[in-house]
């Protein structure tokens, strides 16, 4: 990659958020390109970052945490002094990050998302059992990649009204 921290700023980052507190921009991470998320989570997400994304998410940080199954004191500790998750751990969190901007781009294609919080929502979605995933809530499938991609096609599912 030419501009590795380009990239991770451009991708990570909301535009025109440029303070230390900035967000994940989770739709731009969902439509990142393969290449530029590999390039992220090689360079790790901070773990400050993934903090955030459960606060953001109403999860509770550690019940967020466990379901990505990472430490909590692992990932305290690193946020505290400004470090980076492993390439391993922020997989998972950029995993889990992209199922939140997936929803959020459905929401945006969809039209008028007025009054629709969709963090909320995911969260919600997150913990409620689903039948399509033999009544497993989708949290509990949150810490493997395969795991990850079974929860997105359930999401996709339900935008087209597929059984989910």
């Amino acid at each position: 990659m030419a501009d590795t921290a380009a990239s991770l700023s451009r991708v990570l980052v909301a535009p025109a958020r440029v303070e230390p507190e900035a967000k994940l921009s989770y739709t731009a991470l969902y439509r990142a390109t393969p290449l530029e998320r590999i390039d992220i989570i090689r360079h790790g997400i901070p773990a400050a970052d993934a903090k955030r994304m459960f606060a953001d998410l109403t999860l509770a940080q550690g019940a967020g945490i466990r379901a990505l199954n990472l430490s909590e004191a692992t990932v305290n500790k690193k946020a505290k002094v400004g470090e980076t998750l492993s390439p391993d751990e922020s997989e998972r969190v950029v995993g889990f990050a992209r199922l939140v901007g997936q929803l959020e781009a459905m929401v945006e294609e969809a039209g008028d998302a007025a009054g629709f919080d969709a963090r909320a929502w995911m969260a919600r979605w997150l913990s409620e059992p689903l039948p399509a995933l033999g009544g497993r809530r989708p949290v509990d499938l949150m810490d493997t990649m395969e795991g990850q991609g079974i929860v997105s096609t359930a999401l996709a599912q339900a935008e087209s009204g597929a059984y989910a």
